[in-house]
């Protein structure tokens, strides 16, 4: 059984402030090193519920935070970009039986944590798709389901955790931390791996009740934080301004989507 993980560190737990996800910054290494604990937890839970390959996608800033070490043997990661449509779940393919979102986080123009965003924490306030506010988690699970692989277990901040329940209810999840403010109440970061653990193994051994959710047509907003960036966009191929800060885009092909966002 082949499981995918992607991770991201804004939803580790007890993480707070843009300082401590960044490289050189004195609080990083301890997130990062919560971060690759989690993802470990994920792993050894795939494994023991039936896993026989597992690969992670290390999908925060430069995509080379993970310590390989840390990670049960045999497991594979994929370090760096290569710029490729599928972004943070690059390496997806349909040989997959299943992915694994850890350590994500509510959207952008949300309140679910002091570090909520969607992809560029620069230029983009907010992404909807077909209507619904679109975090990280409903890009790549578009992107999953596209291919015909399932999502069955994510762990992030709580209100990222209800939107994935309200999503699929049938996908395994565990939510590490409420954000209010700027500040976060956060479970012990042992517990947190503990119930990773034991969520993706159960979401391994019952792999054959989830399923997938493609839409035959998709129309995209990307509201930005500067209306300069909404009129250069609105030049890429069909799509069209609709807001002083607002483009809109529309395809009955999901990659299409993942094409345009790639190059915001």
């Amino acid at each position: 059984m082949r499981i995918y993980i992607s991770a991201d560190i804004e939803g580790t737990t007890g993480i707070s402030s843009w300082q401590e996800t960044h490289k050189g910054s004195g609080d990083y290494g301890r997130y990062r090193e919560q971060m690759t604990k989690e993802v470990a937890a994920a792993c050894q839970g795939a494994l023991d519920g039936g896993a026989d390959y597992i690969i992670v996608k290390d999908a925060h800033e430069d995509g080379k935070n993970l310590i390989h070490s840390m990670l049960p043997k045999g497991v594979k990661i994929i370090s760096g970009w290569s710029n490729h449509p599928y972004n943070m779940v690059e390496g997806l393919d349909e040989s997959f039986d299943g992915v694994m979102f850890i350590g994500y986080h509510s959207g952008g123009s949300s309140n679910g944590t002091p570090l909520a965003h969607t992809l560029s924490i620069d230029s983009i306030r907010s992404i909807s798709i077909n209507g619904k506010k679109a975090d990280e988690f409903l890009i790549y699970t578009y992107a999953a389901h596209m291919i015909g692989v399932p999502v069955i277990a994510v762990s992030g901040d709580g209100e990222l955790i209800r939107h994935v329940r309200a999503f699929d209810p049938m996908i395994k999840t565990v939510a590490v931390q409420e954000g209010f403010g700027g500040a976060v109440v956060s479970i012990h970061p042992d517990l947190a791996v503990s119930r990773i653990q034991k969520v993706a193994k159960r979401a391994v051994e019952n792999i054959a009740s989830f399923k997938t959710l493609p839409l035959d047509s998709y129309e995209l907003k990307v509201e930005f934080k500067k209306h300069q960036d909404a009129y250069k966009y609105s030049f890429y191929p069909k799509a069209e301004q609709v807001g002083e800060y607002t483009i809109k885009y529309t395809s009955q092909n999901y990659m299409d989507i993942l094409t345009l966002l790639m190059f915001i």
